[in-house]
């Protein structure tokens, strides 16, 4: 028998999804709201297996069974987003876009989602913050997880209940390993495919076959509660973007939601008692539909406004809120109340349902295409956005390394080590010292450009990372500089505020290897791809400078005012750009950037010799030296 309603669990759902909601809302309330998924995960993973544990008769009967509750749950309400979110694709965005939301509600349809965001990732996945259906990665995590794991629980009916533990045990270890070791290795993958969150939901399964022990204390579970929620708490406060997650670091939100769950088993605590008030209740039953729906309005929200201000926040939450109200009442609701129709029946034509959805989607974007085509010059500055040329110019897997790459990639004796037959000049940093490269080996053919660049990696002393990026940092700190010496060390970064303090500290101790140090300020950015924001405007005369992002300006001012205060050479890439009026191109039909803010080929030259023509000052005083003065 599936056991009994537990109100504490709607209010845990609550805890689930407002973070995440508020998270993607981009506000600094819950740096990690993020980890309201993981906490549905281990939910997901509780209840389901109770359901399985209830079904009863042959194998076969009990799947249909389970599956029809699957159907009746998930695809009323996800089947609608799908087709309102595809209408508003068509009406909003370009012809192309359009294309590619088409794409991710076909894998979506067919719970691969994941795997194709996965394809897409990587350092540069800006575009897939546009995605309105990005969210359905869970799903499809999820739903991944339901075609093994009800297998596993019926072939293990005969099974004793010990050997059924030890083998989910297993399961859930041995996924749980995998993404440690993946998340250091590839965080993409570690993020969206099953075997690295498996874990997770198994975790919930585990307390749902009794492996775990609930507490037999009443103050045990009331401690237990309290402890839960504030695990879940500390990491949605606390984490942020720069926490290396999953892995390791979702333990904390996955093991506060397990004790909240056992402690609740047995026992009604005052904790549990909070979670069923009415207002945690309510919210937690729309929060499927709440989480299907407030993605695609903020992305669709942001293709109008993309500067969200508070009252434009609150706004969007509440029509987040409404759309998921009316979602729940007038479609998940009448579905998901008995049906007359047999398990094999809800079966049949939840698949044929999924057919007619992919035909209804596919129809509107051939539809899109015919209405809205892209002109022929818009389309050749959309094929700036493509990923082509990105690897030479970055020299991306040897020399600059993304999420996707080990320190094992790095290519030492390439980036690093250059014949002494003239100076050398070191770029560290980001992907916004990488972008560098390519321009400053044209603009300085009479210097060796070295490079030590890693993704999310700012050139920074004591700078948080992943692994690959502390100890790519450590090794040009603490050993190369020492021994090698370069003639020039340029710092650069996608600086922030807090950042100024560090780049200061970091000067100094550069210094003592080299006098010689520059600091390469933040690049002017866009709210969408620069590509994208021209193509717009050739097609739809639709303004850019209303999508450029405001606060780089006020950094890159900060920055200067602190480095000339600290006699820190200081180049600053913004207003390399921006004189006063911002540049996009290079030259007609050639943008300057090829994403939010890393340079094209020809806007790394561009943007080098303006850095070469400014810094030859420094370059001059810098002329006692033999070596350099041959830059001159």
């Amino acid at each position: 028998m599936i056991k009994q309603y537990r109100a504490d669990i709607d209010g845990l759902r609550t805890v689930a999804v407002i973070p995440v909601v508020i998270f993607h809302l981009g506000t600094s309330l819950f740096s990690g709201g993020f980890v309201g998924v993981d906490v549905f995960f281990v939910i997901s993973g509780f209840l389901i297996t109770q359901t399985l544990l209830g079904e009863q008769g042959t194998w076969r009967d009990a799947l249909f069974d389970f599956y029809k509750r699957r159907i009746k749950r998930i695809f009323p309400a996800l089947f609608a987003l799908y087709l309102c979110v595809m209408l508003l694709a068509c009406g909003l965005l370009m012809s192309d876009q359009a294309n590619e939301v088409a794409k991710s509600i076909m894998a979506s349809i067919v719970f691969v989602s994941n795997i194709l965001f996965y394809s897409q990732s990587g350092y540069f996945d800006g575009e897939l913050d546009s995605n309105p259906l990005l969210h359905t990665w869970s799903l499809s995590v999820e739903e991944q997880f339901y075609i093994f794991f009800p297998l596993l629980i019926f072939f293990t009916r005969s099974w004793t209940a010990t050997h059924r533990r030890q083998i989910i045990w297993a399961l859930t270890l041995a996924s749980f390993v995998a993404a440690q070791w993946m998340v250091s290795r590839d965080a993409s993958a570690a993020f969206y495919l099953i075997p690295f969150r498996t874990w997770e939901l198994a975790l919930g399964s585990l307390l749902a076959i009794g492996a775990i022990p609930a507490p037999r204390r009443q103050w045990q579970a009331e401690i237990g509660v309290v402890a839960g929620l504030a695990l879940i708490g500390y990491a949605v406060l606390f984490y942020n973007k720069a926490t290396i997650f999953p892995g390791a670091s979702a333990l904390v939100p996955c093991l506060g939601t397990a004790l909240v769950l056992l402690c609740g088993e047995k026992s009604i605590t005052l904790g549990g008692r909070l979670l069923s008030l009415p207002p945690m209740r309510f919210v937690g039953l729309i929060s499927y539909s709440l989480y299907l729906w407030h993605w695609p309005i903020i992305v669709l929200y942001r293709q109008v406004d993309s500067r969200l201000d508070n009252m434009e926040r609150a706004a969007l939450l509440a029509a987040a809120l409404m759309a998921a109200t009316l979602s729940w009442a007038f479609v998940e609701k009448p579905f998901r109340r008995s049906s007359r129709l047999t398990s094999r029946a809800v079966v049949a034509r939840g698949t044929a349902a999924m057919a007619m959805c992919g035909a209804g989607v596919l129809a509107l974007a051939l539809l899109s295409n015919a209405l809205y085509p892209i002109s022929a010059q818009a389309r050749g500055v959309l094929a700036y956005g493509e990923r082509t040329g990105r690897t030479e110019m970055m020299r991306t897997g040897s020399c600059f390394l993304t999420s996707q790459h080990s320190l094992s990639d790095y290519a030492f004796d390439r980036c690093m080590i250059a014949p002494h037959d003239k100076p050398h000049i070191l770029i560290v940093g980001d992907s916004h010292a990488a972008h560098l490269y390519y321009g400053l080996n044209h603009a300085l053919p009479n210097a060796h450009i070295l490079q030590a660049t890693a993704s999310g990696c700012k050139p920074l002393i004591g700078s948080r990372g992943d692994a690959r990026c502390l100890t790519l940092m450590h090794r040009v700190f603490a050993d190369y500089l020492k021994q090698v010496r370069p003639d020039l060390v340029i710092l650069s970064a996608r600086w922030l505020d807090k950042d100024v303090p560090d780049i200061e500290k970091t000067v100094r101790m550069v210094q003592r290897a080299t006098p010689h140090v520059i600091v390469s300020g933040p690049i002017v950015e866009y709210d969408q791809p620069l590509p994208r924001l021209l193509a717009r405007q050739i097609d739809q005369a639709e303004p850019i400078d209303p999508h450029r992002i405001p606060q780089v300006s006020v950094v890159d001012q900060r920055m200067a005012a602190a480095m000339k205060k600290a006699t820190i050479p200081y180049f600053s890439a913004y207003r390399s750009l921006c004189r006063p009026d911002c540049r996009l191109w290079v030259k007609p039909g050639i943008p300057v950037q090829f994403d939010y803010g890393h340079l094209t080929q020809q806007g790394s030259i561009l943007v080098a010799d303006l850095m070469v023509r400014e810094i030859r000052p420094q370059l001059a005083a810098m002329a006692k030296m033999t070596d350099m003065a041959r830059l001159q």
